[in-house]
């Protein structure tokens, strides 16, 4: 889970650890809504590389990028060990950044934010009001990569989500090989349009459920180690600036 403070206005107090709310989401609610996104969205994540565990392991999780992944169908006799690159505790701060959103808004000093900051991660970044996220399912097919899935827990439905991935390079770490490494997690999601040098995006209009869906890997250094994360996007097309939102402030804070 992440730590939650909040950085605008707010509409109630931040509390340590999962709020209350929260956490009976997470106890009664995720399971069958992020399994919904999974299950909903079926053969067309399998052919865009999408799919995960949740199946097999019946825990909350959800639909997200991954490089060649494939349905599970079938139980898995071990759960897949989690990352163990990721040992610091202390969490990241928002960064003042400045910069053309990738894609669509950004958000602006009227919207009201909380600040998601994941101890160990190289940064936070910001959610709507009534969003989180819990830890996501980590995927056989990239198994050094850390995952969160934020929903919209007001409407507690799997329409509208924004799963992260994020993984460090540990050697060769050129340029050549960070940007085969991103455009890997999109190959199967369409033709890619670059932004810039280190962000790439495929992005669909209306998928098979009538969902507006983007998938975007972004190339970034913090502290002298490189990264990358993919971010997978789904929501009704008339909200999809809502994700951009999202979307454009973790690229952002990414740097």
């Amino acid at each position: 889970m992440p730590s939650v403070t909040q950085t605008t206005p707010v509409l109630r107090p931040p509390a340590p650890g999962p709020r209350p709310q929260t956490l009976l989401w997470v106890l009664l609610g995720a399971l069958p809504l992020l399994i919904a996104i999974g299950y909903a969205s079926g053969v067309l994540l399998a052919k865009r590389a999408n799919a995960i565990d949740a199946e097999a392991r019946h825990r909350p999780s959800a639909a997200a990028l991954a490089p060649s992944a494939s349905v599970s169908r079938t139980p898995s006799p071990s759960p897949v060990p989690a990352p163990t690159w990721l040992t610091s505790t202390k969490a990241p701060v928002l960064r003042p950044v400045t910069g053309k959103p990738v894609l669509g808004p950004a958000y602006v000093d009227r919207d009201t934010t909380y600040t998601a900051a994941f101890p160990g991660w190289p940064f936070a970044f910001r959610l709507p009001d009534g969003w989180n996220c819990v830890n996501g399912d980590t995927l056989r097919s990239a198994p050094a990569a850390y995952r969160k899935v934020c929903v919209d827990e007001l409407t507690h439905s799997p329409d509208r989500a924004v799963v992260l991935s994020l993984l460090r390079c540990e050697r060769d770490c050129t340029t050549a090989r960070m940007r085969a490494l991103a455009l890997s997690w999109l190959a199967q999601a369409g033709t890619p349009v670059r932004d810039g040098t280190r962000t790439w995006h495929v992005e669909t209009p209306q998928d098979g459920k009538g969902l507006w869906v983007l998938d975007l890997a972004h190339v970034f250094t913090w502290n002298g180690d490189d990264y990358l994360v993919v971010l997978y996007a789904n929501m009704p097309p008339a909200e999809k600036d809502v994700a951009l939102k999202i979307v454009n402030d973790i690229v952002a804070q990414a740097g």
